[in-house]
């Protein structure tokens, strides 16, 4: 059961009221939130300077303003320290049979020069000159490539554009289609790659046509990477809305003979087929791969309290009998689908989970009429569900392509087809991506990438996903940019734009690496993953991403086709550092942490807003914690090492993370700004400045939230469930503090706690203290069996040298924000 579960068994808050100059404020904090995120000009880059205004919706306040001295990503690097030893591509005017490397002398192709670069233990530098890279094979780092750049061309008049696509080349050969008449849609012959054995996902996902992103044939019709495409979970602005609303419904129960559920639970869940593929299947698309273990049976770790501290260190994650359920087949509602379908199997469904934790893609195996039998597919989100009702799609079936931007492609006869928005002018240059990973980095070390802009990769949704440790979220290990087993690996000045999957990955043992100045959109799923991988409890390995930096990055409009997807997302990570980002329009959380790992987190003065459009449950950052590892980043846990299994300086206990000086708007279907969900432990959030929503416990122990600025949570229209400053969802931890913290809430109501009575305050609700609490006519209600009054509060304990005084002023508020965020 989850933490909104809980408490929605528990108590029913009434909606706060909204404030009475809401529109005044809010253009305010928007306008304040746009100066936050303008303030490194020469570090964070942008490609449309109207894009942070448009997202703030200033529109509606002063106008669109755009961002001043704003550089697109290229601009923002420097030449190589030292660029004597250093070599030449052009695809334009170079050649791989004469060229010698040189600048009068370039050679054509990346993979090229890669192999004919000299050795030498000195740096060199492989400069890309002007034009599109189209790539038949994945530029390939290794240990030979240490100490390399690869770079834009930078000279006096400023970096050349460069961009790698991970399309082959340019489809040509196009004819009139009689599948539309009037010469609506046309065709060409293609020569792509097939798909595996019977229902195994196809390669050709993905259509680009003059470099924008087409759709694939679908229905209902709408573009899933723009606004009026969406389907928002709940609309927040008048121009936003779901106008295509289909819901699923009929029979939605699931099938044992289908349930991942039915793995037998234990130390190794092991990988497990979604649906018992079989010949449906290849060998490796549809497996869903669990990292999630119970404690040992009479561990001492984990049965005992920890020494010093009092607490249970046990495994949350074995109170759910079934990490993954799923729906056997889905109804839609009467008049959807009106168009029967040749081939259904060719088709992907999009919906949700029930709860909309997240997005579920299926390959379709048959229809009937209003019932679609389900193939492989739901294990984008790790929990699993019914399916209840929800909005949906279907796409890749040729009898829905009737639009303009739609495509499909039949493998049967090699034919693609594209219905263009516009011939005038000539037919649009189509590009079709066959290549995941455009740059993979493997056991290398001091590599810089820079000033590239990467897209067009295939879409990886029905690819392998795993669940790499306790949170809910399932993750597919590839990216545009693949980082694996390396040390010391800069990108930086990079776009990447409409990538079929997530990003960058760094993957296992990356250590000291910098992801930094980079501009990330309409990604498919997450921006930036970070993901290691364990021996079952044991994280003493060097497996897992250590002391990387994420900073200074812009990322928006992420999570075009996975929706349980953020801008960085990280598991089984150490000391990571995330700084100075700005991320904001995604369907789930903006920064997820899967799990608490070795901890170090260090995440500050970064803006996120507009997260938790699609889904539900969730806040702008989101964290669990609900497995405990032993690693050897953590502090020392007062065991010996014998009833450690043996792992001389392991330790169970995190260190502490740090979310500091962020700016943090919630909104849409968030219910908190930051969202310490099942056992997260070790966080201290402070001097953050939350809008709408507030700090939230469910579980763990050992965090405070202190120091921050709270503005309003849970107001209507701007937060789900009506939370408040703080949340606590539950009645087990320890050593959880709300101190020095400015609140305002429009009616007195400042706590959240679920399970609060007058008899069980000890042990049931934070250590609240020092808080200066803002409400009209210094109202103060504390809802804890009983409403309390804020005298009668003080004397069972609580909010020991704190006040209640009038509403802050909207200049107070603005002023305040400043002096928390130091700008």
């Amino acid at each position: 059961m989850t933490s909104m579960l809980v408490l929605a068994m528990a108590l029913s808050l009434p909606d706060p009221p909204i404030p009475s100059n809401m529109k005044e404020m809010e253009c305010a904090i928007h306008e304040l939130a746009f100066q936050y995120g303008s303030r490194y000009p020469d570090k964070i880059p942008v490609m449309n300077p109207n894009s942070l205004s448009d997202a703030l919706n200033l529109w509606n306040c002063s106008g669109t303003v755009p961002q001043k001295n704003a550089k697109p990503a290229k601009d923002l690097i420097s030449p190589p320290s030292d660029a004597r030893n250093s070599w030449f591509v052009d695809t334009k005017r170079g050649s791989d049979a004469i060229g010698k490397g040189s600048i009068d002398s370039p050679w054509r192709s990346v993979t090229h020069a890669l192999a004919h670069l000299p050795t030498m233990s000195d740096r060199r530098t492989l400069f890309l000159r002007e034009g599109t890279y189209y790539l038949n094979e994945t530029i390939s780092l290794t240990a030979a490539h240490s100490k390399l750049t690869i770079s834009a061309y930078i000279s006096d008049k400023g970096t050349e554009k460069v961009t790698l696509s991970g399309a082959g080349g340019v489809v040509t050969g196009w004819n009139c289609s009689n599948l539309l008449p009037d010469c609506k849609v046309y065709e060409a012959k293609v020569d792509l790659p097939k798909r595996g054995e019977n229902l195994a996902p196809e390669v050709v996902n993905q259509l680009f046509a003059n470099g924008k992103r087409m759709i694939r044939a679908k229905y209902p019709n709408a573009d899933p990477a723009v606004t009026e495409g969406h389907c928002f979970s709940k609309p927040q602005f008048a121009n936003e809305k779901c106008n295509w609303l289909t819901s699923t419904g009929g029979n939605t129960a699931q099938d044992p003979g289908r349930l991942v559920g039915s793995v037998a639970l234990g130390p190794n869940r092991g990988n497990s087929p979604t649906v018992g593929c079989g010949k449906e299947c290849n060998s490796t698309c549809a497996t869903f791969s669990f990292n999630i273990y119970d404690p040992p049976a009479g561990h001492p770790v984990y049965n005992k309290p920890l020494p010093g501290m009092g607490w249970n260190n046990n495994s949350l994650f074995s109170r759910f009998p079934s990490p993954f359920g799923r729906p056997a087949d889905m109804g839609v509602a009467k008049g959807d689908l009106p168009r029967q379908w040749k081939k259904p199997s060719t088709g992907i469904v999009h919906t949700f989970h029930s709860l909309l934790w997240g997005g579920w893609m299926y390959r379709i195996k048959d229809r009937q009429d209003l019932n679609i039998t389900l193939a492989y597919g739901g294990y984008q989100e790790a929990r699993g569900a019914q399916m209840k009702t929800n909005h949906y799609y279907v796409e890749n079936l040729i009898e829905e392509l009737d639009v303009p931007s739609e495509w499909f492609f039949d493998e049967d006869t090699d034919t693609v087809y594209l219905y263009p928005n516009s011939t005038e002018g000539g037919f649009p240059e189509v590009t079709i991506p066959t290549l995941d990973t455009l740059i993979s980095v493997k056991d290398a070390h001091d590599v810089v990438i820079q000033g590239l802009t990467i897209t067009q990769t295939r879409a990886t949704f029905m690819e392998q996903y795993e669940v790499p440790s306790g949170g809910d979220w399932s993750i597919h290990r590839g990216a545009a940019v693949y980082i694996e087993d390396s040390h010391r690996i800069n990108v930086t000045g990079c776009e990447f734009i409409e990538t079929g999957g997530n990003a960058v990955i760094l993957s296992n043992n990356v250590t000291f690496s910098h992801i930094e100045s980079n501009e990330f959109y309409r990604t498919g799923d997450s921006g930036i993953v970070s993901l290691g991988m364990t021996n079952g409890i044991n994280g003493m390995a060097a497996t897992y991403p250590m002391n990387n930096t994420i900073a200074f990055n812009h990322m928006h409009e992420y999570g075009v086709y996975g929706k349980q997807t953020s801008c960085y997302f990280q598991s089984l990570t150490a000391n990571s550092t995330v700084f100075g980002n700005i991320c904001y329009n995604g369907p789930r959380a903006g920064f997820n942490y899967n799990d608490g790992f070795g901890g170090a987190y260090q995440m500050s003065q970064n803006l996120l807003f507009n997260h938790v459009r699609e889904t539900a449950d969730h806040g702008a950052f989101n964290s669990w914690d609900r497995q405990p590892y032993l690693t050897r980043s953590g502090v020392d846990d007062g065991f010996p090492d014998s009833v450690k299994l043996g792992l001389k300086g392991s330790s169970i206990v995190k260190a502490q993370s740090h979310i500091t000086q962020n700016f943090i708007i919630n909104g849409y279907s968030g219910v908190w700004a930051v969202d310490h969900d099942d056992g997260s432990q070790f966080y201290n959030d402070s001097s953050n400045f939350m809008v709408w929503g507030g700090c939230k416990n469910f579980l763990g122990h050992s965090k405070s939230c202190d120091h921050n600025l709270i503005v309003y949570p849970g107001i209507p229209n701007r937060a789900n469930g009506a939370r408040r400053c703080q949340t606590d969802d539950n009645g087990v931890f320890a050593n959880q503090y709300f101190y020095d913290n400015q609140c305002i809430t429009g009616d007195g109501i400042f706590y959240t706690f679920a399970k609060c009575t007058t008899t069980n305050l000890p042990e049931t609700v934070y250590q609240t203290f020092n808080n200066q609490f803002y409400s009209p006519k210094t109202t103060f209600v504390e809802n804890c069996g009983q409403n309390l009054s804020f005298s009668e509060w003080q004397k069972l304990g609580q909010d020991r040298g704190s006040n209640v005084t009038e509403t802050m002023s909207l200049q107070e508020i603005l002023s305040t924000a400043r002096e928390k965020l130091n700008f």
